[in-house]
C-alpha cells in the first residue's frame, strides 16, 4: 500500500502540483487525529480490532441468525442464561402489563374498559390470554430478537384473535426492490416513503423438523406486530439481548467445567509401585493384571476408601496427592458481574446474597428498574401493548357505531416492584405522597390498582367494618400508627349534626386531656376528673364517653364500661 501510495504522489506532483500539496496536507490533518484519538489510531494496539462502519441492517444481517441460535442453545443448558431470562421476563412482564381505559366521560371509559378486560382475560390466541401473549412475545425477543403478532379474525369481526410468531418465520433472504421505488430487507417491505407496509412471512417454522424450503408469503403490516428493541436508527429487524454477554456465558461454562474436573483429579490418591532391584515377579503373575485389561501391559491396582495395601517384597509405594488450589470463584463471580451489568442485578441471576445488604441491593435495584422503565415503556408498551388495545378500541367502535372509543387512551399499570425492606420502601413512599411530590392515584396505579374502583371498595368495606362494631389496627380513622385512639378529625364532622358536633366536643377533650397525660399537667387532668364528675351529675349524654376517655388515659381495663 505504501509504494502505490508513493506512485500516486510521484504522478500527482508532475499532472498537478496543487492538488499534490493538498493531499499531503489532508494526510497530515489525518495523522493529527489520530495522534489525538487513541482509539483511531493504527498500531499494534488496535491491529486486531475490527471497526467496521456498516449500516445496522448490514451489521445485523451478518450476524442475528446465528446469534439467535446460541443464545437459545445458552437458555437451554446455561444455568446462568436461564436464570437471566426468566428473571428479565418476571420484572418485564410479570402476571401482565395491564391497561386502565381513560376519556373525559366516565360512562365511555367504564364500557371501553369491560370490553378490554373482557377480551384480554379470554384464550386471545386458543390457548393463553393477553397477559400469556406478552409473555410469549417477551421471552422471544429477550431470547432471539424479536417477535411477530400476528392478527386473525375469528368469523365474527376483525383482530379478534392474535398469534405468536418468533423472528424465524420472517424471510431474511429476501432483499431485493418493489414496485413504487420501496424495498424489501431481510423480509420486511418499506414503502417509498420508508414506513413498514408488510412482512414476507413463512407459512410454518423453518427450523422445524426436515426443515420447510417453501416460499414466504406477503402479509399487510396492519395484520402484524413486529417488537424487538430498536438499537440504532433504521434498524429492522433485532438481536438477542445475550448477544454482547454470549461469549463470556459460554466461557464460564467451560471454566467452571474444567474446575470441577480439577476438583475431581484432586480429591484422587493414586499409588505407584516401584519393584525391587532385579525383582520382575513371577512370569505367570505377569499374564494375569489385575485389572482385566491387556495381558502385555502392566497390571494397574485400585485402591478402596479405608483399605490396607500390602506391598511385595522390596516393592516401594510412592503416592501421588494432588494439591488443592483456588477455584477461582472470585474470578466467575466478576465474569457474571459483567453479565449482570447487561441483563440483571447479580444476585438475581446467580442465587448469591452471601455479601449483599439493604444498601447494595437497593442500589443495584434502583439501576435496573431505570433500565426497566426504558425497556417497558419504550418497548414492550408502544410496541406489543399499545397496538392491542387500539385494536379492540377500534372492533368496540365498529360493533357499536360509536366513534367516542376511538378516543379512550390507556393507562398502563406495570408489575408492582418489589420492595427490598418494605418498612423504609413504604415508608419512603408515604413521605412522598403526603409532601405532593407524587400523586396517591401513581402510586396505587405502580401496584395495579384502579384508584378509582379501589376507592369503591374501600368505602364499601369501611361500611361493613362499621356495622360490624370492629376497629382494625390498620384503619387510620380510628387508630393511628401506634394503635391509639384518633381523634375525630374537624373536617370529617358533617355540619350541623348533632352527634358530629359531640364527636367533636369528645375530640377536643381527648386530645385536652391526652396533651395533660403526656406532659404531666394534674391540674388539667384534675379540672378534667371535675368535668367528668359534673356532666355525670347533670345526666350529660357524653359524659360516660368521657369518662371512658380518663380510664383509657390511666390504663383502666377492668371497667368493661
Amino acid at each position: 500500500m505504501a509504494e502505490i501510495a508513493s506512485l500516486i504522489d510521484g504522478f500527482a506532483e508532475r499532472v498537478s502540483p496543487r492538488w499534490a500539496i493538498r493531499r499531503y496536507a489532508e494526510r497530515a490533518a489525518l495523522q493529527a487525529v489520530k495522534r489525538q484519538y487513541d482509539a483511531a489510531a493504527t498500531n499494534r494496539r488496535t491491529s486486531g480490532w475490527r471497526r467496521t462502519g456498516g449500516s445496522a441492517d448490514r451489521e445485523v444481517r451478518q450476524g442475528f441468525t446465528a446469534l439467535r441460535n446460541g443464545a437459545s442453545e445458552l437458555c437451554r443448558n446455561n444455568k446462568y442464561a436461564a436464570a437471566g431470562k426468566r428473571q428479565m421476563l418476571a420484572n418485564l412482564i410479570g402476571k401482565g402489563i395491564s391497561a386502565r381505559a381513560t376519556h373525559s366521560e366516565p360512562k365511555v371509559a367504564a364500557a371501553a374498559q369491560l370490553w378490554w378486560e373482557n377480551w384480554a382475560h379470554g384464550k386471545v390466541d386458543g390457548r393463553n390470554d393477553f397477559y400469556g401473549v406478552q409473555k410469549l412475545a417477551a421471552g422471544a425477543m429477550l431470547e432471539r430478537g424479536e417477535s411477530l403478532i400476528k392478527w386473525e379474525d375469528d368469523g365474527k369481526r376483525p383482530d379478534a384473535r392474535c398469534r405468536v410468531l418468533e423472528g424465524d418465520y420472517l424471510d431474511h433472504l429476501r432483499n431485493n426492490l418493489v414496485m413504487g421505488a420501496g424495498r424489501i430487507v431481510q423480509g420486511v417491505q418499506f414503502s417509498a416513503n420508508g414506513d413498514r407496509n408488510g412482512y414476507w412471512l413463512y407459512p410454518a417454522h423453518p427450523g422445524d423438523l426436515g426443515g420447510y424450503q417453501g416460499a414466504s408469503t406477503f402479509y399487510d403490516a396492519e395484520n402484524i406486530d413486529h417488537v424487538f428493541e430498536e438499537l440504532r436508527p433504521g434498524q429492522t429487524r433485532g438481536v438477542s439481548w445475550f448477544a454482547p454477554v454470549m461469549m463470556t456465558l459460554r466461557d464460564i461454562g467451560d471454566y467452571e467445567d474444567a474446575v470441577l474436573m480439577k476438583k475431581k483429579v484432586e480429591a484422587c490418591l493414586a499409588i505407584i509401585l516401584t519393584p525391587a532391584e532385579g525383582n520382575i515377579g513371577s512370569p505367570l503373575a505377569a499374564q494375569q493384571p489385575s485389572d482385566g485389561g491387556d495381558p502385555k501391559k502392566p497390571g494397574i491396582e485400585t485402591v478402596r476408601p479405608g483399605m490396607i495395601f500390602r506391598t511385595r517384597p522390596g516393592e516401594t509405594a510412592t503416592t501421588l496427592n494432588p494439591s488443592s488450589s483456588g477455584d477461582g470463584m472470585a474470578f466467575v463471580s466478576q465474569m457474571l458481574a459483567g453479565i449482570s451489568a447487561n441483563l440483571v442485578p447479580h444476585h438475581l441471576m446467580s442465587g448469591d446474597v452471601s455479601k449483599a445488604n439493604y444498601s447494595s441491593l437497593r442500589a443495584a435495584l434502583l439501576g435496573f428498574w431505570a433500565v426497566l422503565d426504558d425497556w417497558q415503556q419504550n418497548v414492550i408498551i408502544p410496541l406489543l401493548c399499545r397496538p392491542a388495545f387500539d385494536r379492540q378500541m377500534r372492533a368496540l367502535a365498529l360493533l357499536t357505531g360509536d366513534k367516542r372509543f376511538l378516543e379512550v387512551i390507556p393507562a398502563w399499570a406495570v408489575p408492582p416492584r418489589r420492595a427490598v425492606d418494605p418498612i423504609k420502601d413504604v415508608g419512603g413512599e408515604i413521605m412522598e405522597v403526603r409532601s405532593g411530590f407524587k400523586l396517591m392515584q401513581q402510586s396505587m396505579a405502580e401496584r395495579d390498582m384502579n384508584w378509582s374502583s379501589a376507592l369503591g371498595e374501600m368505602a364499601a368495606f369501611n361500611k361493613e367494618v362499621d356495622a360490624h362494631g370492629l376497629v382494625l389496627d390498620t384503619d387510620p380513622r380510628k387508630v393511628n400508627a401506634t394503635g391509639a385512639i384518633q381523634p375525630p378529625a374537624s373536617f370529617a364532622v358533617p355540619k350541623g349534626d348533632p352527634a358530629g358536633a359531640q364527636d367533636s366536643r369528645i375530640g377536643a377533650f381527648f386530645m385536652r386531656m391526652t396533651a395533660a397525660h403526656d406532659t404531666g399537667d394534674m391540674a388539667t387532668l384534675t379540672q378534667g376528673m371535675v368535668d367528668v364528675a359534673d356532666a355525670l351529675q347533670a345526666d350529660d349524654p357524653m359524659a360516660p364517653a368521657m369518662a371512658r376517655v380518663l380510664r383509657f388515659l390511666f390504663d383502666d381495663p377492668s371497667d368493661p364500661n
